[in-house]
C-alpha cells in the first residue's frame, strides 16, 4: 500500500516537471504553488460562492419545490384512497345489511305462502269433505224417497191384491172410489204400525 502511494506521488511530481517545462521546482516555487496568491484564491472562492448561489437558486430549490409538490401529491393520493376505501367498506357494510334484510324479507314472504297455500289447501278439502256430505245427504234422501216409493208402490200392489181377492170372495165389485180408500186406510195402518 505504501509502495502505491509512493508511485503515485512519484508520477504525480514526475508529470508536474513534464508539464513545467522538465525544470526541477525550487522550494519558493513549490511554495507558490502550495500556496497562491491569496487575490486569487479570493477571486477562486468568490466564484465558487457565486456558483452556490446560482446552484441553490436555479437548480436546488426549484428541485425542492418538486419534491415538495409531488411529496403532497402523493400524500393526496394516499388520503384519497384511504377515504375511497373507508366509503367502499361502507357501502359493502349497507349491501350486506340490504343482503340480510332482502333474505329476511325473502324467508317471510315464503313463510307467509306457504301458509297461505296451507290455509288454501284446507279451505279445498273441507269445501270438498262439505261438498261430499251434501252428495251424502242428497243420496240418502233420494234412496229414502225410492224406498218410500217402492214401499208406497209395494203397499199399493198389496191392497190391489187383497182387493181383488177379497172382491172375488164377496163376489162383488168395489167401485174405484172404495178401491182408494181402502189402499190410503191400509197405508196408513201400515205407517202407524212402523
Amino acid at each position: 500500500m505504501k509502495r502505491s502511494k509512493i508511485a503515485i506521488i512519484a508520477t504525480f511530481m514526475g508529470s508536474s516537471l513534464v508539464l513545467t517545462g522538465c525544470e526541477p521546482l525550487t522550494s519558493d516555487d513549490f511554495m507558490q504553488k502550495l500556496f497562491p496568491n491569496p487575490w486569487d484564491a479570493l477571486a477562486v472562492f468568490l466564484a465558487f460562492v457565486l456558483l452556490l448561489i446560482a446552484v441553490f437558486f436555479f437548480a436546488y430549490k426549484p428541485v425542492k419545490n418538486l419534491l415538495k409538490k409531488r411529496g403532497d401529491y402523493v400524500e393526496n393520493k394516499i388520503k384519497d384512497a384511504e377515504t375511497r376505501e373507508l366509503e367502499s367498506q361502507k357501502l359493502l357494510d349497507e349491501a350486506n345489511e340490504e343482503v340480510k334484510v332482502k333474505k329476511i324479507e325473502a324467508m317471510d314472504i315464503v313463510e307467509k305462502a306457504k301458509g297461505e297455500a296451507l290455509q288454501e289447501r284446507n279451505a279445498i278439502l273441507e269445501k270438498a269433505k262439505e261438498e261430499k256430505q251434501a252428495e251424502l245427504e242428497k243420496a240418502k234422501e233420494e234412496i229414502a224417497q225410492e224406498i218410500e216409493a217402492s214401499k208406497d208402490e209395494i203397499h199399493r200392489e198389496i191392497v190391489s191384491v187383497a182387493i181383488g181377492v177379497s172382491s172375488k170372495v164377496l163376489e162383488r165389485e168395489v167401485s174405484e172410489k172404495d178401491n182408494e180408500k181402502l189402499i190410503d186406510s191400509f197405508i196408513d195402518d201400515l205407517k202407524e204400525s212402523k
